[in-house]
């Protein structure tokens, strides 16, 4: 760059260019193309246009049933969850209220006190809350990356509200055997939970500094009434922000669900268990309406509830934010989960045979 006088000038970049490539590095933009994930999402995007032109009124059904799963489901359940457990991470309660479940779940998992409001909200609320807390703690500074990373493992799950009344009662129609979908599925979670806080509580032991000195400063709270009122209304702005996304997921992929469904063949079980795997309310309904046997049902409907489906994925990443390594860290972990459901399932039913003899 030269100046009127004709004297060379060199290049400083600005401000704003050096902060766009730091954020670049950190979110490991290095070497790749910014254009890149646009261009590989042009072809299933093409395709989903081919579908809503060439399927307009089963399009519409799987979009129907995505909004009023929304509507009457997550909508109620978590947009309240999200609310208070904003509020209460703002204002530095969570501290105070799990002085007494601390202990237990410190001796189960390793975590910290704000760990186990983590793991509290995860095992409670279902999908993705466990996820949203974590992320939440992360970046407030309360709980450590190592933390953040060994909580996404198995905090992140159905509700147990979910799996007795939608899945065993509604689909399954085996009210007698809520107890063991409970302990199946959410069983798994806490034993990989267990499993994992192994490796945890070295690490930790290793990393003198760990997150505790970070709770003193969380629990300063907010000091006058007139600044209580703008935290709430940022909760509220974050709570319908999120609960909105998580709709639009819902609806994508209840579609998506309803057109491979039709595709496939449903005596085959493997088919027949991918397809479910896409979408868990969708799924659960297709393995429960299927001609399998029983047994083969109650095993493959435990995996898909473990594992989450692929919508549930999607959400998790799309509200907490993860980065390569804790993404590929979450997908590891949530398909070990559902290999321990379905052990734990088919162990369950191996019992029942033996008795019965």
């Amino acid at each position: 760059m030269y100046t009127a006088a004709g004297v060379k000038k060199e290049y400083a970049p600005s401000a704003y260019s050096r902060r766009l490539f730091h954020t670049m590095q950190q979110q490991n933009f290095r070497g790749v193309p910014v254009k890149r994930p646009l261009r590989l999402l042009f072809l299933p995007l093409c395709c989903c246009l081919l579908y809503l032109l060439a399927f307009p009124a089963q399009a519409l059904a799987g979009a129907r049933d995505g909004l009023l799963l929304w509507y009457r489901s997550v909508l109620p359940v978590l947009l309240p969850f999200m609310l208070v457990s904003g509020i209460l991470m703002k204002l530095g309660l969570p501290g105070r209220l799990l002085d007494l479940l601390h202990g237990p779940l410190h001796l189960l998992f390793g975590c910290s006190r704000y760990g186990a409001f983590a793991v509290l909200t995860g095992f409670l609320c279902g999908f993705p809350m466990g996820a949203k807390v974590t992320s939440d703690l992360y970046r407030q500074g309360k709980i450590s990356r190592g933390e953040a990373k060994f909580l996404y493992g198995f905090v992140n799950n159905l509700s147990p509200a979910f799996i007795l009344s939608y899945l065993a009662a509604d689909q399954m129609r085996t009210p007698r055997l809520k107890g063991l979908f409970l302990c199946n599925i959410l069983g798994a979670a806490a034993l990989y939970g267990v499993i994992t806080s192994i490796g945890f509580r070295r690490s930790r032991k290793g990393n003198a500094t760990g997150c505790a000195a970070s709770e003193p400063a969380a629990a300063s709270g907010v000091s006058r009434m007139s600044s209580i009122f703008p935290v709430i209304d940022g909760c509220i702005n974050d709570s319908v922000l999120n609960v909105v996304r998580l709709g639009v997921y819902i609806m994508a992929f209840s579609m998506l669900s309803r057109a491979v469904a039709g595709l496939i063949d449903v005596s085959d079980p493997q088919l027949l268990f991918a397809a479910a795997c896409i979408e868990v309310t969708n799924g659960v309904h297709l393995l429960s309406a299927s001609a399998l046997p029983f047994a083969q049902k109650y095993v493959l409907v435990c995996a898909c509830a473990a594992f989450g489906g692929l919508s549930a994925l999607a959400q998790t990443v799309s509200i907490a934010g993860m980065d390569r390594e804790m993404l590929s860290g979450y997908i590891k972990s949530r398909a070990t989960i559902a290999l321990l459901a379905a052990c734990c399932s088919l162990g369950s039913v191996l019992c029942v045979l033996v008795f019965r003899r």
